[in-house]
């Protein structure tokens, strides 16, 4: 049985569908699936970020509305990796970049699975803060070189 953070997240999904942005209330939203507001929030923070290729603006007053921007990596890829990387990367947020960069085809299922391996927790075997701010580097600079397609 699926969880409703899931059945939300599909629903925004099929509501978003080809567009490129997307209005909703967050208040008809939780009526509709007859759930709390933050429950809603929940799937948005979570589900909905940077890192997934996603920017959510709030709207409040007017019964909460909120609007879902996809941001496409291809219209400036480089500027979005590396502002959005920052100086730390957990290795579940380089997992969501890779998959929505993998998903609008700047990189191959290859070159994902290579660098999920390279940056492993396993492979970067370092007291955590250390471990994020080397994944963090190496992730901008391997990326960088496979989107400009030259040496870095």
């Amino acid at each position: 049985m699926a969880k409703l953070s899931d059945i939300i997240e599909q629903f925004l999904l099929k509501t978003l569908g080809d567009e490129n942005e997307v209005d909703i209330s967050r208040n008809e939203l939780a009526s509709f699936f007859s759930c709390a507001p933050s429950q809603i929030n929940y799937v948005l923070d979570t589900r909905f970020t940077i890192d997934r290729g996603y920017l959510i603006e709030s709207q409040r007053g007017g019964g909460g509305f909120v609007k879902i921007i996809r941001v496409p990596f291809k219209d400036d890829a480089e500027n979005a990796i590396v502002e959005s990387v920052g100086g730390e990367l957990s290795f579940k947020r380089m997992t969501h970049m890779l998959e929505n960069l993998q998903n609008e085809n700047l990189i191959t299922n290859h070159e994902k699975e290579i660098l999920q391996v390279a940056l492993s927790e396993a492979a970067l075997e370092m007291p955590i803060n250390l471990r994020e701010a080397v994944r963090a580097k190496c992730f901008k600079r391997i990326l960088l070189f496979l989107l400009k397609g030259n040496d870095q």
